[in-house]
């Protein structure tokens, strides 16, 4: 958004943002759920719904104003980050038909989740049931991503906003292998096994290996992306039944099922 020193007015800017957006991305013919529009604005719903705007939409929390050193941000930020409860947030944006939350680390990772109202989510145990309930299949876009959450995050169901794009990272902190495409060329059991019994002089050759031998999502027949997507369903808490999700699936990706996406910032190493 810009700075109101140059006195442009938010709305008009977002709806020229998205009339550009979908004037330059028609011509791809995307597959369902794989492109997404964010925003920390407030006014994106809105501004969506006034021009009806096609693309899936959601709004990145807490609310930060796109201008200023790093730290004024994240300061005026800090009381939006105290008074919002993760399923109050869910809540919110599912009355207003965005499929996707896109949320900082701090409201799953560490001391600060304990300052949200109500119980703590997280990534873990009564935390981590609490959180997929409460989302019960609706897509977690999280950032930052660091390297030594990124299995956790994964195994929780989150999509990650990815400062570590770099393909030469082929290994995690804990040294296990680290896979890049979990949505789009997922691993079976074999593979699975394969990389994260893996030393880690062999990670790099593993990883080429299994991106030349795995099918892609879109490669995949119906009986293994039948398993993927019960599997998550079932783990993840998604509401429906396994039939729903599957026709679903028919359409692209759930948005509940984790991705790894890079940051537009990629290589910063702060958050909100």
């Amino acid at each position: 958004m810009p700075h109101p020193i140059a006195k442009i007015k938010r709305d008009g800017h977002l709806r020229s943002m998205m009339g550009l957006l979908e004037q330059k991305l028609e011509p791809l013919d995307l597959p369902d759920r794989s492109a997404l529009v964010y925003s920390f604005s407030p006014r994106i719903g809105p501004v969506a719904k006034s021009c009806g705007f096609g693309m899936p939409i959601t709004r990145l929390v807490p609310h930060l104003r796109p201008w200023g050193h790093w730290k004024v941000k994240r300061a005026v930020g800090t009381p939006h980050f105290a008074r919002t409860s993760v399923p109050g947030l869910i809540r919110n944006l599912r009355r207003n038909g965005m499929p996707v939350m896109g949320m900082a680390l701090e409201f799953l990772n560490g001391w600060t989740r304990w300052i949200n109202p109500g119980l703590p989510v997280g990534l873990h145990g009564g935390g981590l049931e609490r959180f997929n309930r409460a989302r019960a299949g609706m897509g977690a876009f999280v950032w930052p991503a660091p390297l030594e959450l990124e299995r956790a995050l994964i195994g929780a169901g989150c999509s990650l906003i990815s400062d570590n794009i770099n393909p030469d990272i082929v290994s995690l902190p804990d040294g296990s292998a680290r896979w890049p495409r979990p949505a789009s060329q997922p691993l079976d059991e074999e593979w699975g096994a394969r990389l994260y019994s893996a030393a880690d002089g062999e990670h790099a050759d593993l990883i080429d290996e299994a991106s030349s031998s795995l099918p892609t999502w879109a490669e995949l027949d119906q009986g293994r992306r039948r398993e993927i997507i019960s599997e998550q369903g079932r783990r993840l808490l998604w509401s429906g039944s396994e039939d729903k999700w599957i026709a679903e699936a028919e359409r692209g990706l759930p948005w509940g099922s984790p991705r790894i996406m890079g940051h537009r910032g990629a290589g910063k190493t702060h958050s909100w």
